[in-house]
């Protein structure tokens, strides 16, 4: 019966005029609306929604007050007043919500009578949130660290105002675009039972259309394999269906039942609906069909919403022939559940999408490169005030940056989507959140050291820059205590900038090897894990320039790698693996393409914009890429810098654009620091710059791109692996994320690897075999029309152009052996040492004798394959005394003989200054014990979906390649 209704409506209403009364009777301010899911009927699940940015064209606080109207009609907070009151008038009625960071806003307001209102919706369905976090998160950006910190911060606010009624069980992102393979392993980890979005490439839609495949599980991970799949749905776009968008100032004419009007309308009304409900039915396989019913800041008054969306119900479950009722994505989810369906699978992302044709969502992978940059040091910061926060009591808290991180995982921020002054208003928060954990920091850190004065630490804000006031005084000796968030013991290069000799000390009172080369001293730092080793910067007299070599013919090398350059071109054309022996032949440069400015050869007039990648190429051949500009036309200006601790080659390619390949002693990475700006635009286009990469490596034209840091996705040049592209444009379209790695590499497991890790998220290619290219900046003159109406041309702090300063980091190895190297080396440079710094008014030895100049917070480092996620005091949430822990491990299955093996770890031995007594394992929100996490579970051609199971014996965690766990623990200071 059900089947046969749905395939009568995905023939376009077939039954229409046969079925429909002759006559509905109409009954004003009556309205049935108790339905809910049948199984002989098509079942169409209205769910009302608002879609609410935590910034874009205005910044979070402007949309939350209704502020600055001029630009965006939108205010949050008579969105919830007026969802509240509906609610209030209808039991049947429900509402879903997303964006926590909004919501607290508004709960703090409230009365306690209202609170408990509120309360009484949510534990009765009508009011469900969902997704949850703090925002609803970017899946191209965002490192997972923050990902899961975000999602966790909206989740405990609800555990601890709502209980475990208010636990979502969703994912919702509708808007972001494209969407990761790690975001389905987020979501199926914190126990979600599906996730739907609104943006699917067009190509792809038309195929899942026409096969009925628009739902399907995700299966992200290998080696989390059944726990990690997720049921999954692409809807069409996130608005309602055509001429039912009851939104104040709309056009959609309401439905009118009263017969003492002009107008009657609601048989009319009802066919209309049905048939845009036959057309949305067509597109999916089970008796149910979910309609989002609202969109951007919508239901600000609520009641031209469900006054209409009541009548609907009623009349059109008069009518017969379907049963419309009020729902959430949730009861949609356990509808298609019960449907007991065989589901296809999807083990790739949805990267890179494109709207149409010439319309690739790729320039966003790059877009406000300083913001992403900051977002990634910011991350770094948290993770470090909060291991500190946790083993010393302090006064100030990590609670400002934690909100002010989750803000910045927005779509329409660490996107780079945003207008400028809402990216000024995101770097405002984060400023204002790492000036609070400057205090837990400098708290903290002065109570390790235990000394007879407190030290007023300061942070190098500019060290990026090589600018540090308090080093570069040449009256002032410093003391620097360099803190480690990682869980293992590091030794590594650290550069300060100076502008006398000195002389360093270390935490025995001796001096350290260190040499001064380009007005900065570098000098390696042993620091312990999860904590931290005091230096000692003497000052001496002003230092001469350096003598800094023309290059010929040369090779710089370290105990690790040999780079040569070429003396004619400058550029670097060879590197060896000198442990292993593995050599390239190499040629890496500078490149911009142009921007389209939407007067392209074709029909689309698609310029390049914040979101959108579309090079203005020289041809119209689309079988082969646009060839990019060259930076410089001629051989590249070349200095050679040598000293004990480095060797270094500085290459200028243009005046805004220099780099230095560096090899530093005991580093087993080349170091390749770039600065790129202003961006010049005088021949009227914006341009979009890259780092080329042209090796002798027999690649077949294929990468790997890490998922938000986790698990490493392959890309094919001009290929997709669930359908058949059209090429369109040749180049954007084989752009994909990069978060932190990616590398090209030789099919065999002896062949050879090249891995290019970043210090923030870009967006990168490969278009030849052996060939791979990384966007670091762009500076587009043209709006590319998807809304935020503004060109992305930062100008940054001189008005001239922005100009950033950032590091890639390299490794040369077979494939076999370079993971190792991978992951230390990305560790190292996404969670670097964390300098604090402070006059020194004593003398060496007496700060020594004075101080406890070196501390580790754990009895013994972790193994090299286990991260230590999370250390955080949540007592904000959970109350006095407890402790959160996430271990991550690093590696995945297979991918090294030693380190793919699971790891284990003793919760009551880890920590010297913390007594951990009993831990409970958590879903990766902590907001349920994954003991009593059930997910619904969905059958597919290759099996049943899984989640996972506890892995706590005692105190002793075991960790299987990939696996996050996620401990809730009673803990003391020791």
């Amino acid at each position: 019966m059900a089947a046969k209704a749905f395939l009568c409506l995905a023939g376009l209403v077939c039954l229409a005029a046969a079925a429909a009364p002759s006559r509905l009777k109409l009954t004003p301010g009556r309205y049935n609306t108790t339905a809910g899911p049948v199984d002989d009927k098509l079942n169409v699940h209205i769910v009302a929604h608002t879609h609410d940015d935590v910034g874009w064209l205005k910044t979070v606080d402007e949309y939350y007050m209704g502020a600055n109207n001029s630009i965006q009609n939108a205010g949050v907070q008579y969105i919830l007043d007026s969802v509240v009151l509906q609610l209030r008038l209808n039991p049947n009625r429900k509402f879903i919500y997303v964006e926590i960071a909004f919501f607290k806003r508004w709960w703090e307001e409230q009365t306690d009578a209202t609170k408990n209102e509120v309360r009484g919706f949510v534990n009765s369905g009508q009011l469900e949130f969902i997704n949850a976090g703090w925002c609803m998160s970017d899946e191209a950006s965002p490192y997972y660290v923050d990902m899961v910190d975000q999602q966790t911060l909206g989740h405990q606010f609800l555990l601890k105002e709502f209980g475990t009624a208010a636990i979502p069980h969703t994912g919702w992102q509708i808007d972001p675009f494209g969407h990761s393979a790690f975001m389905a392993t987020l979501y199926a980890l914190m126990g979600f039972n599906s996730w739907f979005f609104g943006r699917i490439d067009y190509q792809d839609r038309v195929l899942r259309v026409a096969e009925g495949t628009l739902e399907m599980v995700s299966q992200p991970s290998p080696s989390l394999g059944p726990q990690a799949d997720l049921f999954t749905g692409a809807l069409n776009g996130y608005g309602p269906i055509p001429g039912f968008d009851f939104n104040i100032g709309s056009n959609a004419a309401p439905l009118n039942d009263d017969d003492r009007l002009e107008g009657v309308n609601i048989k009319q009304r009802v066919e209309e609906f049905l048939i845009e409900v036959a057309g949305v039915a067509a597109e999916y396989r089970t008796n149910n069909v979910m309609l989002t019913m609202g969109s951007d800041f919508e239901y600000n008054n609520a009641n031209t919403w469900y006054k209409n969306l009541d009548k609907l119900i009623h009349y059109v479950n008069m009518d017969g022939r379907v049963n419309v009722f009020y729902s959430t994505p949730s009861i949609y989810t356990k509808s298609v559940h019960d449907s007991n369906r065989t589901w296809t699978v999807k083990k790739d992302d949805f990267f890179p999408y494109a709207d149409r044709p010439h319309s690739f969502w790729s320039g966003y992978f790059t877009s406000r490169p300083a913001v992403k940059g900051y977002v990634r040091t910011s991350s770094n910061y948290l993770q470090a005030c909060r291991q500190l926060e946790a083993q010393v009591n302090v006064s100030a808290t990590s609670e400002l940056l934690w909100e002010a991180m989750g803000l910045a995982q927005h779509h329409d921020a660490v996107s780079g989507t945003e207008k400028q002054h809402v990216a000024d208003d995101y770097a405002r928060h984060l400023s204002e959140g790492c000036a609070e954990c400057d205090d837990v920091i400098n708290e903290a850190l002065n109570k390790l050291l235990a000394g007879p004065q407190a030290l007023p630490f300061q942070r190098c804000l500019h060290l990026n820059e090589s600018i540090c006031p308090i080093t570069s005084d040449s009256g002032t000796n410093v003391v620097i205590v360099y803190y480690n968030p990682l869980a293992q013991d590091r030794n590594e290069s650290v550069l300060l900038p100076v502008t006398t000799s000195v002389t360093i000390y270390g935490p025995k009172g001796t001096v350290v090897p260190s040499s001064v080369a380009g007005g900065q001293v570098r000098f390696t730092a042993s620091v312990p894990a999860m904590g931290y080793a005091t230096y000692f910067l003497l000052k001496g007299a002003e230092v001469a320039q350096d003598d800094a070599k023309p290059l010929a013919d040369t090779t710089i090398e370290n105990e690790f790698y040999a780079v040569s350059f070429d003396g004619a071109s400058g550029l670097v054309k060879s590197i060896t693996n000198k442990k292993s022996g593995v050599v390239a032949q190499t040629a890496q440069y500078w490149a911009w393409y142009n921007s389209s400015d939407g007067h392209m050869f074709d029909d689309t007039s698609q310029p390049s914009g914040a979101y959108i990648f579309r090079p203005f190429c020289r041809h119209l051949n689309i079988s082969k890429p646009c060839v990019p500009f060259n930076v410089s036309d001629g051989p590249v200006p070349v200095v050679a810098h040598t000293t004990a601790a480095a060797q270094e080659v500085t290459q200028t390619f243009a005046p805004w654009l220099q780099q230095t390949v560096r090899l530093v002693t005991g580093e087993p990475a080349i170091e390749i620091a770039f600065s790129v700006g202003p961006i010049p635009f005088e021949d009227g286009y914006g341009h979009e710059v890259v780092s080329i990469w042209r090796t002798d490596l027999q690649t077949d034209a294929v990468f790997y791109t890490d998922s938000n840091g986790r698990d490493m996705m392959r890309r094919q040049y001009n290929y997709r692996p669930t359908w058949p592209l059209i090429v369109t444009d040749p180049v954007a379209g084989n752009y994909y994320p990069v978060d932190s790695v990616a590398y090209m590499q030789e099919s065999s497991p002896s062949g050879r690897r090249l891995t290019v890790m970043t210090d923030r998220a870009q967006g990168g290619a490969t278009l030849y075999n052996g060939h791979m290219e990384l966007m670091v900046h762009r500076r587009c003159l043209h709006d590319d029309r998807r809304g935020v109406g503004e060109p992305l041309n930062e100008t940054g702090t001189t008005g001239l152009g922005l100009v950033i300063n950032a590091v890639h980091k390299l490794t040369l190895d077979t494939a076999s052996k370079a993971p190792v190297q991978q992951h230390s080396v990305t560790q190292r440079l996404t969670f670097p040492l964390v300098p604090a710094l402070a006059p020194l008014t004593s003398s060496v030895a007496d700060f020594v004798a004075a101080n406890t100049v070196s501390f580790t917070g754990l009895l013994n480092p972790l193994p090299a394959n286990v991260h230590l996620l999370t250390v955080q005091d949540i007592a904000r949430f959970q109350g006095p005394g407890k402790l959160l822990l996430r271990l991550a491990h690093l590696f995945a299955v297979d991918e090294d003989p030693v380190l793919s093996q699971p790891a284990s770890v003793d919760l009551g031995a880890l920590f010297k200054r913390i007594t951990v007594s009993t831990c409970v394992e958590m879903s990766l929100t902590a907001n349920q014990p994954l003991a009593s996490m059930k997910r619904l579970q969905w059958q597919t051609a290759t099996g049943p979906t899984g989640q996972a199971t506890p892995a706590l014996a005692g105190l002793v965690a075991t960790l299987k390649p990939l696996e996050i766990r996620t401990f809730l623990c009673d803990y003391a200071h020791a």
